[in-house]
């Protein structure tokens, strides 16, 4: 994403004058983007909380943000060019807020729960495309650059603070580890404060509006391959983060606090692992998903056969840092291989399936278990092998 938007704006290297607290408060949205599995970690005390409901609709809590987040990623253009960018962003981080803690506040309904959820989504949605081209819009050059990588390791930061928060927070309660999205409040605050409507100069709009005008944009034949790669590895993915704290807590290798740890520790590892994309893709090049999708299949077979917490928590950390890998290699590839001038639609046309797969997760969960929790880390281990087997060989084949 961080690439395909990057060719929107200019390669100047012009410093834009505004200071950090501005920067921080554009960047600090984006802690929230990647939250809405941030409960993954307290799966268990749910599925107790919730003894009348399948385990695949509890599950779904973690992942049907995904489902509205699709819905708003969509309009969220639309609305934005009606009421201006920082009033779409001011709007969606307001339904986060609300709708992040009704849990805690209603407890006894699970489908007011579940709404709660989707609507969650749909605060989310409204920020999450903005929360990129915002800074295409404030910045340019290498600022800009810099600040989309900063914006990246928001997202993992945010992810693994709220889901540790979470844990903790399940030792008062389970419905208290929702009051992690009370973190939107501050937030808010400082991006009304600190954003402005408008750059003081805009950057580079008279070239992004030519380019608009002269263009069509258009979706050709890899954008859709890139969005049903993408719909299957983040389905797997997610799967396996949404199931790992049952499995820990159910193989009795620890508790819902420390699966929520694990959590945590992982989505750091993949935060590091983004930063060192760019020297790992230099040197492996178009094999960089071959080795991404291979070490994401280790990881989950090094869970389904782990013996104890300790090779379970290896496997999960392979896991998370490949993850990142994969999917950064394939978000740099839309900018390559999309129409000229269709970047922003292509992108989205990607993030809808990355949602959708998101939002699918604990059905096929449902689809491929079996008895044991673990079966789906078997499952989902051997079709990563065959994929990146797959993968591999027509790229050699083209060589």
């Amino acid at each position: 994403m961080t690439n395909a938007t990057s060719s929107m704006a200019g390669t100047s290297a012009t410093r834009s004058g505004y200071g950090p607290l501005m920067k921080f408060s554009l960047l600090s949205v984006s802690l929230l983007l990647t939250s809405s599995n941030a409960i993954s970690g307290v799966m268990p005390a749910l599925i107790k909380q919730f003894p009348d409901q399948p385990r695949a609709n509890v599950e779904l809590l973690s992942t049907v943000p995904s489902f509205s987040m699709i819905i708003m990623i969509i309009a969220s253009g639309f609305i934005a060019r009606k009421i201006g960018d920082k009033a779409t962003v001011t709007a969606g981080l307001v339904i986060a807020a609300i709708f992040g803690i009704i849990p805690f506040l209603f407890t006894g309904n699970f489908w007011v729960i579940m709404g709660s959820r989707i609507g969650l989504g749909v605060g989310f949605g409204l920020i999450n495309s903005l929360a990129v081209s915002m800074i295409a819009k404030f910045f340019s050059g290498d600022e800009k650059a810099t600040l989309m990588g900063f914006r990246s390791a928001f997202e993992s930061l945010g992810q693994s603070l709220m889901t540790l928060a979470a844990g903790f927070l399940v030792l008062l309660s389970w419905n208290s580890s929702f009051l992690v999205y009370l973190l939107a409040v501050p937030i808010l605050i400082l991006f009304v404060a600190f954003v402005p409507k408008e750059p003081d100069a805009p950057v580079d709009a008279a070239m992004d509006s030519a380019d608009s005008d002269a263009v069509k944009q258009s979706v050709n034949g890899p954008i859709l391959l890139i969005t049903v790669f993408l719909i299957a590895a983040v389905t797997m993915y997610v799967g396996l983060t949404t199931r790992l704290s049952s499995v820990i807590a159910d193989s009795g290798f620890g508790t819902i606090q420390q699966a929520s740890t694990l959590l945590s520790v992982m989505t750091i590892g993949g935060m590091l692992m983004g930063f060192a994309f760019g020297f790992i893709n230099k040197a492996l090049q178009a094999q960089t998903l071959t080795v991404g999708l291979a070490a994401l299949a280790a990881g989950s077979l090094v869970i389904y056969f782990a013996p104890n917490f300790v090779v379970l928590c290896a496997g999960a950390m392979i896991a998370g840092i490949s993850y990142p890998t994969m999917i950064s290699y394939t978000f740099n590839q839309i900018s390559e291989v999309c129409p000229k001038g269709s970047d922003t639609l292509c992108t989205s046309v990607v993030l809808v399936g990355c949602n959708l797969g998101a939002f699918t997760a604990p059905y096929t969960l449902k689809l491929v278990g079996g008895s044991a929790l673990s079966q789906p880390y078997l499952v989902y281990g051997i079709v990563l092998l065959v994929i990146a087997a797959a993968y591999a060989a027509y790229h050699l084949i083209r060589k």
